[in-house]
């Protein structure tokens, strides 16, 4: 009698632990969702970028860096004039990280008399190397964080390589930069 009552006893315990382990199984969480509605970014050029004026008797690079600060070294480049850093200011959510997009590529400054079938040196100077005055502490790339009113700006540099050919006349182009946030 005792061992019937024992292995019933028993039973009784495996039924309830199998019921109750598909219950202790299942378990509810709650997460939470979020969306954050950021103004939209607004990028002003305020400033072209301006080499100055140049004497050329040779080939040679000139840098301007986005401290309008200008590199003219080369003995047969003879730089003067004002030189201004391209400037742009930009709008956005404030204290948010804006990522600025520079060109990667080369930019041909032409002369008035270019004609792409008959031109070549003389009347085409590259501009590249593009470089930002605000950029990530970290990974080093171009970047610039808005203020508490969401306003922003930074400056934009290049180098230009003249290969000594160049005729006398004012080389003109365009470049786009923008942003979008970090």
């Amino acid at each position: 009698m005792t061992k019937t009552l024992r292995f019933g006893a028993a039973g009784i315990t495996m039924f309830a632990a199998l019921g109750m382990g598909t219950a202790a199984h299942a378990d509810t969480a709650t997460a939470d969702a979020s969306a954050e509605v950021l103004d939209a970014l607004v990028l002003t050029n305020t400033a072209a970028l301006d080499f100055g004026a140049m004497v050329v008797s040779g080939a040679g690079t000139v840098v301007l860096d986005p401290a309008n600060s200008l590199t003219c070294t080369d003995p047969d480049i003879v730089c003067s004039g004002t030189t201004s850093a391209a400037a742009f200011t930009v709008e956005g959510t404030a204290n948010k990280a804006v990522t600025i997009n520079l060109p990667t590529g080369t930019v041909n400054l032409r002369h008035p008399n270019y004609n792409a079938a008959t031109s070549a040196g003389e009347h085409t100077i590259e501009l590249d190397t593009f470089t930002s005055s605000d950029n990530n502490a970290t990974s080093g790339d171009p970047e610039v964080t808005l203020d508490g009113t969401g306003d922003g700006s930074f400056t934009v540099g290049g180098t230009i390589t003249i290969d000594g050919s160049e005729e006398a006349g004012l080389f003109e182009a365009t470049f786009d930069v923008s942003v979008e946030y970090s």
